[in-house]
Order: structure tokens, then C-alpha cells, then sequence
């Protein structure tokens, strides 16, 4: 999209309106190439006689209806974890804070939760006394919270065995977490790998399904995908070529996989299940080292459980010898919203505002810690928040 300059006060109207005559035309480009695939959404096969579509998918329909939900009977437990990071005069302070939420499900519906290690559980604090850089501070702040949520995950597999575990965010060591070869933080990331290994083989021997559900998800890794197929497959399907007519190619490159989705599934579906394992050169480099990765099936899909929200996408851990499509189908069934606005599963829900740490947790322990250490808080601030009316 053109950026545009403005010169004068009152070229912000003329500016404006051309950044929205530009956004509806995206709209309209958009619209009409996800319309020709949401109707023919259950006739075609992605994977028709296509290397590329069945080395990348496990099945090929689009998009598969779910059958109603029965959650009576099924323990379900939901993790999440807060982090809050304040960068002072020589010090890192970091905060963080996981908890596991478990709902019971009666066979008349009746719900109840628990929580472990304890409801309201206070947070850890850790501080980094030696000089560290900007970009090390942030991925040793994500790291402490990874290691908390992943401990707390294998923890409670022993004392509140579940049906369902499901981590908010993804299952796979994250690209952003990664330092360097010679970071001070090597030490650190080998040991979230260690806790990545003992997740998965903590799930596989409690007979647990893992899974976890990426709240606002930017990848467009599947449109990617669809992009390479849609040639091969317009040739095989005559209901794909008003696809020519509606400069695909230009949506194709404008719309993430959730919104995608979204436009192409109706609440009560999902999409297909696309491989996770095959990872990009820069994925693989996060996972390394991580043997359950390397001898197990991850998988992901999208479903829509609200019918005013996005769908969300879920990955999941499919143990050795087990059916991907099963075990997709046994999650998918298990995932439920309440509320047509939010397609969260309840559980996840209840755990971060659990887990969730605000602003002012921060504040306290700052000046707790400022009295300690003799000097006023001003005095460990950096100078960017003691600017004038800040």
C-alpha cells in the first residue's frame, strides 16, 4: 500500500479516503475469491494426485463438518502464564506467574474448576544483575514465562490427570525465542528444549491429549500453500474458474489463514489438517535439539467455534502409531465456546485471567525493591520514563 504524506491539516481527509477507497477495493478482490472456495469448500480434494499437497496436508477437503459436542464426563485443564518486565538502572526484573485451570465436566453438564499449583498462586520474580542487551532482555523475559508454563503443564499431568491439555500458544519452540550461538542465554534455551522433551513424553505416557490454541495467529503459511495448489487445481475442477475472473492471486497474498478461514468455514467446522513437522529452515533451527519434535506427528487445523470471532488455530501433538485424523477429531470435540463473540475454549479463558499479571503487581515490587535497596525510585529508572509529563 502507498504511503502518503501529509503536508497540511487539511490534506488528512484526502489522505484517508484514499487509504479506504484502497482498503475496499482489497475487500472486494477478497470477498470474491473466498466466496467461489467457501461454496465448493466440501467437493474438492487438495490433495489430488498433487506431491506438494499430500507431502504438506494430511487429508484434502477443505473443510469437514463437526458433529454437536458432549463435553459430560471429560476432565479438561487449560494453562496459561502472565509476564510482566521492567528494565532499570542494572537490573532485569522479570515476573511471571502459570496456572492450570481444570474444568470436570458432569454427565448433566454441571461444571467445576480447580486449579494447580493454587488458585490466585503468587508469581516468581527473577532479576538479572549483569549487563544484557535489549533484544536478550526480551527473549530471556519470554523464556522465564515458556519455563513456567511448560513445568506447571508436566506437573499437573501426575496430579490432575485430563482427558485434554491445552496450552495457550503454540506447542513448538517459538522462532522469537531463540538467542544466538554466543548468547549468555544458551544455557536457558537448552533447558526449555529439555522441558519441551518432557511435555510431550509426560503426555504420551498419561495417555494426554496435547494441544495448543494460538489465540491471534499472523501465519499464512497455509495460503502459502494454497497458492502453489490453486493452478493444479483449477484444471481439475470447472466450479474453481471464476477463480480467473477475481485476480486471486493479489487475495491470495493479502489475507492471513484465520481470516481465510474465517470467510471459509461456518461455526461447527474445521479445516483441513495441514503438518507442522515439516518446518521451515528458520523452524527447525528453534527445534533443534528437541527429540520428542523429531520423532513425532505436530499437525494443525482451524476451527470456528463462534460465529462472530475468527477460528482459532489449534495445533496438536499426535503420539507414535496413532491416526492424525483421530486424534484431530477427539480434540475437535472437545474445544467449546460459550460465548458467540469469543471463540476461546472456556478453560483457557479462566486461566489467564489466573494467570494475568497487571501494571501495578510491577509497581509494588519496584518501590518494595527501590526502599531495599536505599535509593528513590527515580534513581533506578531509565531515563525515558523520567521525561517531562510522562
Amino acid at each position: 500500500m502507498e504511503v502518503s504524506r501529509i503536508h497540511n491539516p487539511w490534506e488528512l481527509d484526502e489522505v484517508l479516503q484514499k487509504i479506504a477507497d484502497q482498503v475496499q477495493a482489497l475487500e472486494e478482490k477478497r470477498s470474491a475469491f473466498t466466496s467461489v472456495l467457501h461454496s465448493t469448500r466440501f467437493d474438492i480434494d487438495l490433495c489430488a494426485e498433487l506431491p506438494l499437497a499430500k507431502h504438506s496436508l494430511v487429508e484434502g477437503k477443505l473443510a469437514v463438518k463437526l458433529p454437536p459436542t458432549d463435553l459430560g464426563g471429560l476432565r479438561i485443564c487449560g494453562i496459561d502464564g502472565g509476564l510482566l518486565k521492567k528494565s532499570l538502572r542494572g537490573i532485569e526484573l522479570v515476573i511471571t506467574r502459570a496456572i492450570a485451570t481444570i474444568f470436570e465436566y458432569s454427565p448433566s453438564g454441571h461444571v467445576s474448576a480447580k486449579y494447580w499449583p493454587q488458585e490466585g498462586a503468587l508469581p516468581r520474580i527473577k532479576a538479572n544483575l549483569y549487563p544484557i542487551s535489549r533484544r536478550e532482555a526480551e527473549i530471556s523475559a519470554s523464556l522465564e514465562r515458556v519455563k513456567e508454563e511448560l513445568q506447571v503443564a508436566i506437573r499437573v499431568q501426575d496430579r490432575h490427570p485430563s482427558e485434554l491439555l491445552l496450552i495457550d500458544g503454540s506447542i513448538l519452540p517459538q522462532i522469537t525465542d531463540q538467542p544466538s550461538s554466543h548468547s549468555t542465554l544458551v544455557n536457558q534455551h537448552k533447558e526449555i528444549r529439555s522441558l519441551y522433551d518432557g511435555l510431550y513424553t509426560k503426555a504420551e505416557d498419561t495417555g494426554t491429549l496435547l494441544a495448543g490454541i494460538v489465540k491471534d495467529s499472523r501465519s499464512n503459511r497455509f495460503m502459502n500453500l494454497l497458492g502453489e495448489l490453486l493452478p493444479h487445481l483449477m484444471k481439475r475442477y470447472p466450479q474453481l474458474a471464476a477463480l480467473q475472473e477475481c485476480d486471486y492471486r493479489t487475495a491470495l497474498r493479502s489475507i492471513y489463514d484465520s481470516e481465510f478461514f474465517f470467510r471459509i468455514l461456518e461455526p461447527g467446522e474445521r479445516s483441513c489438517i495441514f503438518r507442522l513437522e515439516e518446518a521451515t529452515p528458520a523452524e527447525l533451527k528453534a527445534q533443534k535439539g528437541i527429540k520428542a519434535v523429531q520423532k513425532r506427528t505436530v499437525v494443525g487445523f482451524y476451527t470456528r467455534t463462534a460465529k462472530y470471532d475468527y477460528p482459532l488455530r489449534v495445533e496438536v501433538l499426535v503420539p507414535k502409531h496413532y491416526n492424525p485424523e483421530e486424534v484431530v477429531t477427539k480434540v475437535s470435540l472437545m474445544l467449546s465456546s460459550d460465548n458467540d463473540s469469543l471463540a476461546l475454549p472456556s478453560v483457557i479463558i479462566e486461566a489467564d485471567s489466573q494467570a494475568r499479571l497487571v501494571e501495578r503487581d510491577m509497581d509494588f515490587i519496584f518501590t518494595q525493591l527501590a526502599q531495599r535497596i536505599g535509593h528513590p525510585p527515580n534513581f533506578l529508572k531509565q531515563r525515558r520514563e523520567r521525561m517531562p509529563f510522562h
